[in-house]
């Protein structure tokens, strides 16, 4: 077998699934997980809620910015998946395939993670589970090996470009100023007009990328403002911030499903401007009421 059939080509898909399916199916449906967006923003989430409010909405910022790249270098490179007969999961699933999503944004962040907290264990964490992320999607047939480790670059050039940004920002650029931040949150809906004119059909992800960063920034302008919540606290204050803000961000899209299907683009874009706002702001809001007490 030739290095470019191992990249290019099925054959480690099939032995992967030869070896461990269909026991370990599950095992490798979870760790996949660890690259959803869901998942990262929500780790995301907890860096700004519980260490670090500046590192963690620039990687908020980062991280999706990074899932616009990859959503249009999909549209730029035409390479699909591996057929549906391979996959073991999403066998209707449309989109292409170069570069996973999944890899790019898992490196992306636990690079960032790593290299700003500048903690081992983050950094072996981090490795090993962009590692298992990669070779997941391999498994589960959604990505042709190459495709894979087109997302480990390009994630690794966001997080570097992330890096630039946290080291070079004068200190004072890294509050939330009026002017910037709205600029922002409005440059953040050009390139989804982008894509609903290239094809209104396939506008649907950056929809929803968009919508969050939208809301998102305007909740950051606000909280900064009017809340200025602080994450010095105590250990046993940030499990609970933990444990409260995953409840209610989760109870939030459970209650927003019905209502503002994320499938459409107006009502995903309306679902994710909320979702935005909502962690960023609201649940801050919470966090100072229930410490008050």
């Amino acid at each position: 077998m030739s290095v470019e059939e191992l990249l290019l080509g099925p054959q480690l898909i099939e032995a992967l699934q030869s070896l461990f399916s269909p026991d370990f199916d599950w095992v490798f449906i979870a760790i996949t997980m660890l690259g959803s967006d869901e998942v990262l923003v929500g780790l995301s989430a907890v860096v700004y809620w519980c260490f670090d409010k500046p590192r963690g909405r620039l990687i908020t910022y980062i991280l999706l910015l990074g899932a616009y790249l990859n959503y249009f270098a999909k549209l730029l490179i035409p390479w699909p998946r591996p057929p549906a007969e391979l996959r073991i999961v999403e066998k209707s699933e449309t989109s292409l395939g170069f570069p996973s999503g999944h890899a790019q944004d898992s490196t992306t962040f636990w690079a960032l993670l790593s290299l700003n907290f500048r903690r081992r264990i983050l950094a072996v964490t981090g490795a090993v589970v962009v590692l298992m992320v990669g070779i997941s999607r391999v498994y589960l047939g959604m990505h042709y090996p190459a495709q894979v480790i087109g997302g480990w670059i390009i994630g690794l050039a966001v997080a570097g470009l992330g890096m630039f940004v946290l080291r070079y920002l004068p200190p004072r650029g890294r509050e939330v100023r009026w002017v910037p931040q709205m600029l922002f949150a409005v440059a953040m809906l050009v390139p989804v007009a982008a894509a609903v004119s290239i094809d209104p059909n396939v506008g649907v992800n950056a929809g929803r990328i968009a919508g969050y960063l939208f809301g998102f920034s305007l909740g950051a302008l606000a909280e900064d403002r009017f809340v200025g919540f602080t994450v010095n606290v105590s250990t046993m204050r940030r499990i609970v911030r933990v444990v409260v803000g995953g409840v209610l961000t989760g109870v939030l899209v459970l209650a927003m499903g019905p209502v503002l299907p994320d499938t459409y683009l107006i009502p995903g874009f309306v679902n994710s401007v909320i979702r935005g706002l909502f962690v960023v702001l609201i649940v801050p809001v919470v966090f100072r009421l229930i410490e008050r007490r």
